[in-house]
C-alpha cells in the first residue's frame, strides 16, 4: 500500500477544517479537486475515508486513523525540512505570519522589515488573521508563525502541538471622554459611568469584566465593539469610558483621554506560535523572524 503524502495533507485539511469545501479553500483549489484526492487516496488505502452526512461528508474510523497518521508524517517532514535548513545555515524562503491588527501594526510589521533587511533572502508575508481561524491556518501549514493574545486572568491554553513565543507584555489604559474630567486611572472613580466593551464571549469583554469586579462593581455597558477604532470613536463621542491595550492607542481622538489603569493594574500578553518542532530545530527563516520579533519590545 502506497499513500502519497500530498493526498494525506488533502485528509488532513478535511479533518482540521471539518468539511471539504472549507479545505478546499485553505488549499486554493476546487471542492471536485479535493473530492476527487480523497478517492485516489481511499483507493491507494484499500477503505473509505469519508462517508456522506446530510449536505457534506465526515470522515470514517479510518479516515479519522489515517489523519492523525497524515499529521504526523506531514510534521515529520516539515522536521527533517528545519533539519536540512539548519545544516545549511539557510536564513531564506517565505515566512507566512498571521496576526491580529494592533500586533500587526506595532510589532509584526517592524519586525519583518528589520529580518528582510538582516537577510535578504528571506521574504517574510503578513497575513491579518484573528486567533481561531489563524490557528488553523497554523496547524494546517498555511502560516508558519501567529500572534495569539491573552489577558489577565483570562489565560489562553494552547495544544501540545503548538509552541508558545512569549514577545511583549502591553498594559491596559483607561479612557474617557475629555469633558469627563475624571482622570486618577482608577476603575472605582467610574463605577456609575456609561460603558464601552467588546462583543459576548471576546477576551476582552472577559478582562473588562474581571477588572471591574475587582474594583467592586459590575460596569453599565451600553456599546459594544470589536474593533479597538470603533472603541475610541464612540468613547471620544461622550458615550462612555473603556479599557483599552496601549497598543490599541497609536491615533486617539482629540476627544478622548488617556489614563494608564493603575487601580486594577491589568495587561494583555502578546506572544508568537508555531507548529511543535519536537526535539528538532526550527526552521532557520522562521527562527530569523521570531527573533526580531522578541527584540520589538526592547525597541
Amino acid at each position: 500500500m502506497d499513500l502519497d503524502v500530498r493526498r494525506l495533507r488533502v485528509l488532513y485539511e478535511v479533518a482540521l477544517r471539518g468539511g471539504i469545501t472549507a479545505a478546499a479553500a485553505s488549499l486554493h483549489v476546487t471542492p471536485s479537486a479535493v473530492s476527487q484526492q480523497l478517492g485516489q487516496l481511499a483507493r491507494e488505502a484499500g477503505c473509505e475515508l469519508v462517508e456522506r452526512s446530510g449536505r457534506g461528508v465526515v470522515l470514517t474510523p479510518a479516515g479519522y486513523v489515517l489523519a492523525e497518521h497524515a499529521k504526523q508524517i506531514i510534521n515529520a517532514v516539515e522536521q527533517a525540512q528545519a533539519g536540512l535548513a539548519a545544516l545549511r545555515r539557510d536564513v531564506s524562503g517565505v515566512v507566512r505570519v498571521g496576526a491580529f491588527p494592533s500586533a500587526a501594526g506595532v510589532l509584526v510589521a517592524p519586525a519583518a522589515a528589520r529580518a528582510i533587511a538582516r537577510h535578504p533572502d528571506l521574504d517574510v508575508r503578513v497575513v491579518e488573521a484573528e486567533d481561531q481561524q489563524s490557528r488553523l491556518d497554523l496547524r494546517s501549514g498555511t502560516l508558519d508563525v501567529i500572534l495569539l493574545q491573552e489577558y489577565d486572568h483570562v489565560p489562553t491554553p494552547l495544544p501540545s502541538d503548538l509552541d508558545r513565543h512569549p514577545v511583549a507584555n502591553d498594559p491596559m489604559h483607561l479612557i474617557t471622554p475629555v469633558g469627563w474630567g475624571r482622570r486618577s486611572g482608577r476603575l472605582g472613580d467610574l463605577r456609575d459611568a456609561r460603558w464601552v466593551a467588546s462583543a459576548e464571549g471576546t477576551p476582552c469583554l472577559r478582562s473588562t469584566l474581571h477588572a471591574c469586579r475587582l474594583a467592586g462593581f459590575e460596569p453599565d455597558i451600553r456599546h459594544r465593539a470589536v474593533d479597538f477604532a470603533l472603541t475610541l470613536d464612540l468613547v471620544g463621542a461622550g458615550l462612555g469610558a473603556a479599557l483599552v491595550p496601549g497598543m490599541a492607542l497609536r491615533t486617539v481622538p482629540p476627544t478622548v483621554h488617556v489614563e494608564p489603569l493603575v487601580d486594577p493594574v491589568t495587561e494583555r500578553r502578546i506572544f508568537a506560535v508555531t507548529r511543535s518542532r519536537g526535539a528538532g530545530p526550527l526552521r532557520p527563516a522562521i527562527a530569523a523572524f521570531l527573533a526580531e520579533l522578541a527584540a520589538s519590545e526592547s525597541r
